[in-house]
């Protein structure tokens, strides 16, 4: 009896995760737009840092 409700409760696991891969998908693509708009940022920044008469009159 244990052993078919070992069977049954990693079934319902495996269905849960199943279902919930588009979320996690779109959570990931999200992070890596988000991570993408950060490095650009921290490039200007330094970039101001290293070349502050380029950016004189902004």
């Amino acid at each position: 009896m244990n052993t078919l409700k070992l069977v049954w409760m990693t079934f319902v696991q495996l269905v849960r995760q199943v279902c919930q891969l588009p979320q996690e998908i779109v959570k990931a693509v999200n992070r890596r737009q988000q991570k993408t708009v950060i490095d650009k940022r921290e490039a200007e920044r330094i970039d101001r840092i290293c070349n502050p008469l380029k950016y004189r009159g902004k």
